[in-house]
């Protein structure tokens, strides 16, 4: 069928905005005078927030630090794709912490999916929920290889999923370019922005204080300091995940990647089906600076991705028009025929940690601060920001050493002094997806 391929985005039409921020409420007043608590939690983003759920559920008194607004860093900017998935496949959890371990992250993981849709469900919190199968595809003849081993890895493991060959995509997505698909169930997308918001709304509703415009400038086994307040409280939770190096915590365990989101102007039904025949799916590829998408309620597309000289970037770089360039690029490539205008594009900051799996640990001189980050997910933030919290109330321990701080890394210190921090990372990335981590 040779119709024309997707011409270019017009330049200065698309707006350098998160789509979703345009639908925020007004911040919360700032932290002002001493205050106490049981539990302080620190940074107002999935993982803070499901911190500050499960403490209050219990009966802790809890107060929450936020510098900007909840919900206003990654967590608002994702794409809202809530998946076990973020940087890592089941597999690439076998293959780098064993057949025992995999399986129980791959676990925790869908657990925080679980606990996101539960909470919205139980709050009543409208975050455009919207239940789409996942599907990976294999963007090269050799990478349909890796998608039948993920489906080999999951099967052994008790995971579902179906393989979708070459000859059965166009049935679920018409598109080119694609040499196999691996579709699974239980997953779903949203609006992160709205979720934090919504998951806010419900914390101020139970009695949790919610301070926001406050950065916090110090931590210790006394609480949160921030440059008009302080909260003195017995238990204290960092959760700013990326953020954490600006706390002295996790200083060469985390940095960050870099990823550009777009969405489009509302797509007609007629182009919504022929794009997804048996309905919409959520959507990525197996290349190394991966491409994904999804369709959201008011029936816009989600597109994100990125270059690999972008992912490593120092600071996020405004540049909508080029990004949007860049993604209708990607459609273009794979979707000829279809036919897209981007509105808005934004990039968002993802922390991570050398080897993509999260980062769990206290603070060497006061024990009573927990933290965690490199979550790369909605779903790793929502499950580690209860486990911080079962860490108090329950004593919960059992990724402790799996995922500490202190781990081994495929790059260690003594490399990441040569090379720097930024080298370091996307070295030791490559060699975790080429398989020699």
């Amino acid at each position: 069928m040779n119709e024309p391929a997707l011409s270019p985005q017009a330049p200065g039409r698309v707006r350098d905005a998160v789509f979703w921020f345009e639908s925020s409420t007004p911040p919360l007043l700032p932290l002002h005078g001493e205050k106490t608590a049981e539990a302080v939690v620190i940074g107002g983003g999935m993982m803070g927030l499901m911190c500050a759920r499960t403490l209050a559920a219990r009966g802790i008194d809890v107060a929450l630090v936020e510098a900007n607004t909840c919900g206003g860093e990654a967590s608002g900017r994702s794409s809202g794709i809530i998946t076990p998935d973020s940087e890592l496949e089941f597999q690439d959890l076998v293959q780098h912490f064993g057949k025992e371990r995999a399986p129980q992250l791959w676990r925790f993981a869908d657990g925080g999916a679980r606990l996101i849709e539960a909470a919205i469900r139980e709050s009543g919190i409208a975050c455009d929920f919207q239940p789409h199968d996942a599907l990976y595809l294999a963007s090269s003849s050799g990478a349909a290889d890796t998608v039948r081993e993920e489906q080999a890895a999951r099967q052994a493991a008790g995971f579902k999923s179906t393989i979708i060959s070459r000859e059965a995509l166009p049935g679920m997505l018409r598109g080119s370019g694609y040499f196999a698909g691996l579709r699974f169930s239980g997953t779903f997308g949203i609006d992160g922005h709205a979720g934090c918001a919504g998951l806010r709304r419900a914390l101020l509703e139970s009695g949790v204080r919610v301070f926001e415009q406050s950065r916090v400038t110090d931590i210790s086994a006394k609480g949160a300091e921030t440059a008009a307040g302080s909260i003195r409280a017995q238990h204290v939770f960092v959760c700013t995940d990326r953020l954490l190096p600006s706390l002295g915590l996790a200083r060469r365990e985390l940095y960050h990647v870099q990823t550009f989101v777009g969405i489009t102007t509302p797509l007609d039904e007629r182009t919504i089906a022929e794009l997804f025949p048996a309905g919409p799916v959520m959507v990525w590829d197996t290349d190394l600076i991966y491409h994904y998408f999804r369709l959201t309620g008011d029936r816009r597309l989600l597109v994100g991705g990125g270059t690999l000289l972008t992912t490593y970037a120092a600071h996020e770089q405004h540049r909508p028009d080029w990004a949007a360039r860049q993604l209708s690029r990607f459609l273009s490539q794979h979707f000829p025929w279809l036919r897209v205008r981007f509105e808005a594009a934004w990039p968002g900051l993802i922390g991570i940690s050398k080897d993509f799996a999260p980062v769990i640990g206290r603070r060497g001189d006061a024990w009573n601060v927990h933290f965690a980050g490199g979550a790369a997910g909605l779903p790793w933030a929502a499950a580690l920001g209860r486990y911080l919290a079962e860490k108090v109330l329950d004593g919960r321990d059992e990724l402790d050493v799996l995922l500490s701080s202190e781990r081994k890394f495929p790059i260690g210190p003594a490399v990441q002094r040569i090379t720097g921090r930024r080298a370091a990372f996307a070295l030791s990335h490559g060699l975790m997806k080429l398989g020699a981590g």
